[in-house]
């Protein structure tokens, strides 16, 4: 999933490394060997783990600065050892401090342990003196190549340098008084003052600075004045762009730089329409040009004619389907549909009649225990429920199941009901017919700094087709955390306003609301568009001024919290409401919004993602947008689960303000805030801190906000309030203090408030030393650290249940019927109802049984670990036909190898089973000699399917059916020839 990552699966190995073109953030190849050689090269899709094309070379790179050899390990170990000892032996002597000495001790053991075993660990680099005697700078390593070196403002360049000695010096010293390292060597590699002995040295230097001075001057060299300027601003102003072509292209080079394919098109075409040719167009990004007369050269930028750098986005295929059962681990509960919940405990071959398969073990109520066969893994579904609730065991034979079954329907069948009839309803409301996009949207959506996702771009359509129609739009637009809802909902609300109509949003926080506002401002601020604000960071005047604004529609744009369901606030025209996070909402505020909105479009975004089956079930009843593309140059959050250690969050912080980065530190205690903001003024000297937290005086809480924003503080400690859709990019560190104390859709939205940007981000979720967690508070803190891969929020989802959607959607009598039954028997049972109610027609569920005598069963010598073993069993047992059989085949033939005989065998059992339910059939066994083909006796027999079946060429002489009251084929000496079943 990242790069330096690696499996190794029989005689196959895949290896992420580090993108080699631009915009792929991961790079994956697959080792296919033959003995010792590698007898095939292949690029590897990482979401489909198939193999593509041929290669012929990949550059594999060493993931870590520090890497120790293993003829380095022993020496690195007895010096370290023999340190720690040394620096005891001598407080003894000396009458220094005991402990702290057996404390440097006890660590100098621990890091040569570790080093020992090939661990690579934080703090590792204190002893990089030892590690790299010799080490260098990169200069070292290519003075004698020839090359000449460019310094960009030296010096600029030597300030920096000399400053990163000086944190360089102050955290060794830290770490000496707290005992965490000892003096090994002196100087560092290099120091700012060093600078002119290396550049003197140095065969050729070209130095650039905006301001000519002495310290930008190299000692000897010569300086050179370049006269030029920025290029002209082209902005909404083609025809300058056209006029400058037309008279400079023939005797000047002009190139148009305009960062993607989609622009260069379009260039090109207004170029084409105002016959200029001359000028070169590229697609290569250079957000701001000049102009250099003497050299008849102008560069024109993509931010001199659209106004923002486009940053392109590598194009993904839809997202994936999530699916938990991968991570099905022995104690956990299942659901059965037949026989109700009961508790996994493992995976079991077991040879019954001379043949072996594999067996999920389930145990149910008074120890009773259910074997399932893997082929009818589908029958089993993880029970998903309330967290720390577990649901009574049911008991095998017993009526309880089925009971809850029918309860469950019944409700279901209620809810159902209602939602299609208030659908119907709101399908009859006539609502106002938005126009079709102007030149003035392309424009603003041209503007956007980034290349859509597809899943964007496919929301953005279904919502103008909303608009457009003269219907009322009820849509809900679902995404995880930082996926770009916001950018779609603003797209809406601009199409609003070109329409003459005003626009509403609703926030659930002030903080969010502002920042809502300022991004529309900027988004929005080349444009006739007026935006007001409506909450606590308004002044009064404000307040009232935009009050009267919307009321005489001199405002188009509104962004407030429930100030904006008062009853002074009146619209005159409007057109669109965008409520973000709904769910924040009580039920009387939800009432306030639904009459705010009778008749207008309403468009709902959620950061709580809707799970991919429940978003089905309900496609018929409510319009659901779902984005569950991750913007590709995102990367997951490095996410850390542990005790608190003031010494660890320390270096983070330090870390993170070293790359000019900074923090959010999340302690939510506003009695101790204060305290806790000195103690780490303490702990990290130089570091600007704030704090922030709800209840502070509304003008303090936006002034520190906004600073903070503006990089003016390091480091915020703050409460719960930057929860929700706070997007700051330069923060890539959060600390969460207590983080048990927290929820885990809670702890997911935080770890999301970092990583927005193309940094790698690290989250340190702590919990207080020595403390006892509950049961509840570890499952909890597990799963944030288990689920960091991006779009994690769907098993966030299923894992934490309220269920993060479902009960938003269902309403609260409904979720206890979810929790009864369990999750995906509940969605089932809703999907067949809305299906059933709307007059499509439902079959019921009729499940075919496979009794063959032969060894049908994955080898764990094939797959080993057991949690993709049962994630290909529920391939397997998913399979539907010839095609799928092929394409599961070939799959584990990429994926493992040469599959044995026993998983085809498998397959082949999958397959016969999927075409026996189609075809009517109930149950295929061996009755020695032949095998048994014996149809549902309730169903009347599928007579194209006998005929197909006797038609076969095998079958001549071999077939007999059987059309008496149970009717039946008969396969005489079938032997081997299971294969001609599928056929």
């Amino acid at each position: 999933e990242s790069a330096g990552q690696f499996a190794r699966r029989g005689d196959i190995v895949d290896i992420a490394l580090p993108a080699a073109e631009e915009n792929n953030d991961v790079f994956a190849v697959r080792l296919s060997f033959f003995d010792n050689e590698i007898d095939s090269l292949r690029q590897l899709d990482i979401e489909s783990q198939r193999s593509l094309e041929n290669i012929s070379s990949a550059i594999v790179f060493p993931v870590r600065e520090l890497l120790i050899q293993e003829q380095q390990r022993d020496d690195l170990v007895t010096k370290l050892i023999a340190a720690g000892d040394s620096v005891y032996r001598n407080a003894i002597i000396e009458g220094a401090d005991r402990n702290q000495a057996e404390a440097l001790r006890a660590i100098c053991r621990r890091d040569a342990e570790r080093i020992e075993q090939g661990i690579a660990f934080a703090g590792m680099d204190r002893w990089i003196d030892w590690i790299y005697p010799d080490a260098g700078i990169v200069l070292d390593f290519v003075r004698d190549s020839g090359m000449r070196l460019f310094l960009d403002e030296p010096l600029r360049f030597r300030n920096r340098l000399d400053a990163s000695q000086a944190d360089l010096a102050e955290r060794m010293r830290h770490m000496l008084l707290k005992a965490q390292t000892v003096v090994i060597s002196g100087e560092p590699a290099i120091r700012g003052t060093d600078l002119s002995i290396v550049l003197d040295k140095w065969p050729g230097v070209t130095a650039f600075a905006q301001i000519a001075s002495s310290g930008n001057g190299l000692p000897g060299g010569r300086t050179i004045d370049i006269h030029g300027r920025p290029a002209d601003s082209f902005r909404g102003r083609e025809n300058l762009l056209i006029e400058l072509v037309k008279k400079h292209g023939s005797d000047e080079g002009i190139v148009i730089f305009t960062g993607s394919k989609s622009r260069t098109r379009r260039i090109t075409e207004i170029m084409a329409e105002g016959e200029a040719s001359g000028a070169v167009i590229s697609s290569r990004a250079l957000p701001q040009g000049f102009v250099w007369p003497q050299a008849k050269l102008q560069l024109i930028g993509s931010q001199d004619i659209f106004g923002s750098e486009r940053s392109v986005r590598k194009r993904r295929h839809a997202g994936v389907k999530i699916d938990l059962f991968s991570d099905l681990v022995p104690g956990e509960l299942v659901v059965h549909e037949a026989h109700g919940i009961g508790r996994y405990e493992g995976l079991y071959n077991m040879d019954n009649k001379g043949t072996r398969r594999d067996y999920l073990q389930i145990r149910y109520s008074g120890d009773d225990v259910l074997y399932i066969p893997m082929e009818s893994l589908d029958q089993i579904q993880k029970y998903v429920g309330a967290e720390g609730r577990d649901p009574k065991l049911s008991k095998l034979g017993g009526q309880d199941w089925n009971k809850l079954k029918e309860k469950a329907r019944s409700s279901i069948r209620k809810l159902a009901t209602d939602l299609v009839k208030l659908y119907a309803e709101r399908r009859a409301v006539k609502g106002y017919a938005f126009s079709a996009d102007t030149v003035w949207q392309q424009e603003f959506e041209e503007d956007f700094a980034y290349e859509e996702t597809d899943d964007q771009l496919q929301c953005i359509a279904e919502i103008k087709a909303d608009m457009e129609s003269d219907k009322v739009m009820d849509r809900l637009l679902c995404g995880d955390v930082g996926f770009g809802k916001t950018e779609v909902a603003f797209r809406a609300m601009f199409k609003c306003v070109m329409d003459g109509r005003q626009a509403v949003m609703l926030s659930p926080t002030t903080v969010l609301a502002q920042q809502h506002y300022e991004n529309l401002k900027s988004r929005m601020g080349q444009f006739p568009v007026r935006i007001g604000l409506l909450s606590r960071f308004a002044s009064e005047a404000m307040q009232k001024e935009t009050v009267k604004g919307l009321r005489n529609g001199q405002i188009d744009i509104v962004v407030g919290t429930h100030r904006l369901l008062s009853k002074d606030v009146v619209l005159k025209n409007p057109g669109l409401l965008v409520v973000d996070e709904e769910q924040r909402f009580g039920v009387d505020h939800k009432e306030k919004i639904k009459a705010l909105s009778p008749n207008i479009d309403v468009l709902t975004l959620t950061a709580t993602p809707i799970p991919r089956t429940l978003h089905l079930s309900m496609a018929g009843i409510r319009d659901i947008s779902v984005i569950e593309q991750a913007p590709n140059e995102r990367r997951p959050v490095q996410t850390y689960v542990m005790e608190y250690d003031e010494d660890i969050v320390a270096e983070a912080c330090m870390r993170e303000l070293a790359r000019n980065g900074q923090v959010f530190y999340l302690f939510n205690d506003t009695r101790h805030i204060i305290d806790k903001t000195a103690q780490l003024e303490k702990q990290l000297p130089g570091a600007v801190i704030a704090y922030a937290h709800g209840k502070m005086g509304e003008r303090k809480l936006e002034e520190i906000i906004n600073s903070f924003i503006n990089g003016e503080a390091d480091i915020l400690v703050c409460t719960t309030i930057i929860e929700s859709g706070i997007d700051m990019p330069n923060v890539n560190t959060i600390i969460v203090e207590n983080a048990d104390r927290l929820g885990l859709s809670q702890l997911y939205q935080l770890r999301g408030r970092v990583g927005r940007s193309d940094r790698q981000a690290f989250a340190y979720i702590t919990y207080r030393r020595d403390k006892i967690l509950s049961e509840v508070a570890e499952k909890r803190l597990a799963a944030i650290r288990d689920f960091t891969e991006l779009g994690s929020g769907f098993k966030i989802a299923l894992r934490d249940l309220e269920v993060r959607g479902a009960g938003n959607l269902l309403g609260a009598e409904q979720h206890g019927h979810l929790d009864a039954i369990g999750y995906d028997l509940y969605c089932r049972m809703l999907d067949e109802t809305i299906k059933e109610l709307q007059g499509e027609a439902v079959q019921s569920r009729k499940t075919a049984s496979v009794e063959l005598d032969v060894d049908a069963y994955l080898p764990t010598s094939y797959i080993s670990d057991e949690g993709q073993r049962m994630d290909m069993y529920r391939r397997i047992a998913a399979i539907d036909g010839l095609q799928s059989w092929q394409d599961v085949i070939d799959e584990m033939n990429d994926r493992y190898g040469d599959v044995p005989a026993s998983v085809v065998t498998l397959a082949d059992i999958a397959c016969i089973r999927s075409i026996s339910e189609q075809h009517g059939l109930s149950r295929i066994y061996e009755h020695k000699p032949n095998v048994v083909l014996a149809f549902d006796d309730q169903i009347k027999p599928d007579m194209g399917f006998v005929a197909a079946m006797m038609s076969l060429p095998l079958a001549k002489g071999m077939l007999l059916f059987n059309a008496g009251t149970k009717p039946h084929i008969v396969f005489r000496q079938a032997g081997s020839s299971r294969a001609n079943m599928t056929a």
